[in-house]
């Protein structure tokens, strides 16, 4: 039954209706970060998101303004805004406090943002060097900080060095890719330099090790994961790193090994860190060549996932020897 223009009007002021058809609820949940069952509470306790409904049955529809705030209130909250101080903000008011503009107009269909992966290589092999930086842009803003490192960034550099592996791209277009994505990453955590949070988490790589993109993105995930980040890079002597954690009083030190590594001498230089830290500071490890490692890991925190980077922030925030051995698989 068709409803009557008065009630259609009364609906449209009371559930605002998405643009073309609507995003699902579980498109708009994957492409925000947010679960499925935090936009359904937010609905009912704040009200908003406050979707529309397809006609004839009771499925949400999100327009694309919906998700241009969801996305700008999660960036706010990766900052360490609480929700109730920013979710009834309009758009406007939450670029304002993040101090940059959404770029989501609903030209391009939202499922399609996170697949740029391929064309991103595209332009790394064309040296369509602009595209590239503005496509990274657009990407970082709409996917915010956590997952532009595990969907993008992270993806994007494993492409980038098989890439290259094979001869598909030269040794200059991998390194022009690679500083392409530390500066995005960095510019991205510019905006976490003055927040004191815990635990402190110094990152290096020990000498030899001349790999440090994979330091930049963890430093990303950790101001995320509510961690102080603190980029020593590499290559730097045990006794260097050591030495940097105490003047820094850093929680924890996280080390990157590539699978290119030298594994003899990777382990020498961990037992020569793990003596140096002392019990009071965590080491962790992590990389392509980490899993592999054997005696070097002993008191450490094998850290091999996201999830594994997840778990030891928060084991460093509970009492307990830092010394401790501990793995975790993708």
């Amino acid at each position: 039954m068709r409803s009557d223009p008065a009630s259609r009007r009364s609906r449209q002021r009371s559930e605002p209706l998405p643009t073309r058809e609507g995003h699902t609820i579980k498109v708009v949940a994957g492409r925000t970060g947010f679960e499925m069952g935090t936009l359904r509470a937010w609905e009912r306790r704040y009200g908003f998101p406050r979707p529309g409904r397809r006609e004839g049955s009771n499925r949400r529809l999100y327009s694309d303004a919906d998700v241009a705030r969801l996305v700008a209130i999660k960036r706010l909250l990766d900052r360490g805004y609480r929700v109730g101080d920013v979710v009834a903000k309009e758009l406007h008011e939450l670029e304002a406090l993040a101090g940059a503009p959404v770029h989501w107009d609903g030209s391009a269909p939202l499922e399609k943002l996170p697949s740029a992966v391929p064309e991103l290589m595209d332009f790394v092999a064309e040296d369509r060097v602009s595209e590239l930086e503005a496509q990274l842009r657009h990407t970082a803003a709409a996917l915010g900080p956590r997952r532009f490192v595990t969907d993008l960034a992270h993806p994007l550099a494993v492409s980038v060095g098989r890439a290259w592996a094979e001869k598909r791209i030269s040794i200059r277009q991998e390194h022009l890719a690679t500083e392409c994505l530390i500066t995005q990453i960095r510019q991205m955590l510019a905006s976490y330099q003055d927040i004191q949070a815990s635990p402190v988490v110094l990152l290096a790589t020990l000498p030899g090790e001349f790999h440090t993109l994979a330091l930049d993105m963890i430093a990303l995930y950790l101001v995320v994961a509510g961690a102080k980040p603190r980029l020593l890079g590499g290559p730097t002597p045990p006794q260097q790193i050591a030495e940097g954690a105490r003047i820094l009083r850093a929680d924890a030190v996280g080390i990157g090994v590539s699978a290119s590594s030298q594994g003899e001498q990777v382990n020498e230089d961990l037992r020569a860190l793990r003596s140096a830290l002392g019990a009071n500071i965590r080491l962790w490890v992590g990389g392509g060549g980490a899993s592999a490692l054997a005696g070097g890991l002993t008191g450490a925190t094998l850290v091999d996932s996201w999830d594994a980077i997840d778990r030891a922030v928060v084991e460093c925030r509970t009492p307990g020897p830092a010394a401790a051995v501990r793995g975790a698989r993708r």
